[in-house]
């Protein structure tokens, strides 16, 4: 920082931090080849975009998977930082990529010098449903007609886990709440796992199984009857988030039980994949709308679950990216080429002028 001249303190300690780690990919980039387009994903990477631009003189894509200065639960430093590395690197950005237009609108807003966003979601390629073979109820210590309420993925704060736990207390007696990942709230879930229950066994209130591996997740996912994805409204990065479980679960055909947030909200309802609460989470309202939901409603938004992973598969929007890249090269390539010739006419001009 010293070396820098930044004054000491937090904020010059982060941004020092995100910068060397920006660098440091980028010499690793510089040390093994030269590219003809820089795809650079998040912020801390984009902190180093001016020496992309320097060293390569080609063009780069930034792509933003987040909104990085409204990170659930980020200090206001960080921030800080977040916003200063984007707004100090744009200029340097050829391409941007985001994943709905709600955060392509947010960005288009703060940053107007970001070119034109792309949307690609975090799409997932289409393939064949496996046959569910009952691992994830056998696993759990299920029957195999108990319906499956399933969390996957990171037990983090501000997901929704503490109003999901709660509202188990109200579930029907056929449901049953599944958690399948990892993470900082293993230990709550623990414990409403080994809670005493007046249920029958293989109709447990809440269990508890390991983290798939990724190449089988569909394969295990396929056994819940309903995906939550209930986010806390814990700023814009959440209202506008579209998650990659909002794939994966219909991937896998299964509805989702989202929280409101707006854009997930449009996509459940516009190909009808499930239902929505309000964000507030109110545990008892959960509940509730799990209970209502008949097996003709689970039946029903399953089927859509296909319709919609036909429509919305990575490979529907492939073509989008590669398009992307082969139209920034090819103008690269056009320029270089306009500057070659305005430089071989002037030598010329020289030469028959000697």
């Amino acid at each position: 920082m010293e070396h820098e001249g930044l004054p000491k303190g937090r904020e010059s300690a982060i941004w020092t931090s995100f910068r060397i780690q920006g660098e440091t990919v980028f010499q690793c980039v510089k040390s093994t080849f030269e590219p003809d387009v820089v795809h650079i994903h998040d912020h801390v990477a984009f902190s180093a975009a001016a020496k992309y631009k320097e060293a390569f003189d080609c063009p780069i894509i930034w792509d933003a998977h987040e909104i990085y200065e409204d990170l659930a639960s980020i200090e206001e430093v960080r921030a800080a930082v977040n916003s200063r590395i984007i707004r100090e690197n744009v200029p340097y950005a050829d391409g941007f990529i985001t994943l709905n237009q709600s955060i392509a609108d947010f960005y288009r807003n703060k940053y107007p010098e970001l070119p034109p966003a792309k949307l690609l979601p975090n799409a997932v390629e289409a393939a064949a449903r496996a046959h569910y073979d009952g691992r994830l109820h056998d696993t759990a210590g299920l029957v195999r007609d108990q319906k499956i309420l399933l969390f996957q993925g990171g037990y983090s704060p501000h997901r929704g886990i503490p109003a999901l736990l709660d509202a188990s207390r109200w579930l029907d007696e056929k449901w049953t709440l599944v958690f399948m990942g990892w993470g900082k709230l293993a230990d709550n879930i623990r414990e409403h796992v080994d809670a005493p229950s007046d249920r029958p066994d293989g109709r447990h209130r809440v269990a508890m199984v390991p983290s798939a591996p990724h190449n089988e997740l569909l394969n295990w996912t396929a056994g819940a009857a309903l995906g939550a994805i209930p986010y806390e409204n814990t700023g814009l990065n959440h209202l506008y988030c579209s998650p990659n479980k909002l794939w994966e679960y219909p991937a896998a055909g299964v509805p989702i039980l989202a929280s409101d947030m707006l854009e997930m909200k449009k996509t459940i309802e516009k190909y009808d994949i499930g239902v929505t609460v309000n964000r507030a989470l109110v545990p008892r309202d959960i509940a509730m709308a799990v209970n209502a939901l008949s097996d003709v409603d689970l039946q029903r938004m399953r089927r859509h679950c296909d319709t919609f992973s036909a429509a919305e598969s990575w490979q529907n929007y492939e073509e989008c990216l590669i398009r992307l890249h082969t139209e920034l090269v090819e103008k690269s390539s056009a320029k270089q080429r306009s500057i070659l010739e305005r430089l071989q006419h002037r030598l010329t001009r020289i030469f028959r002028g000697a």
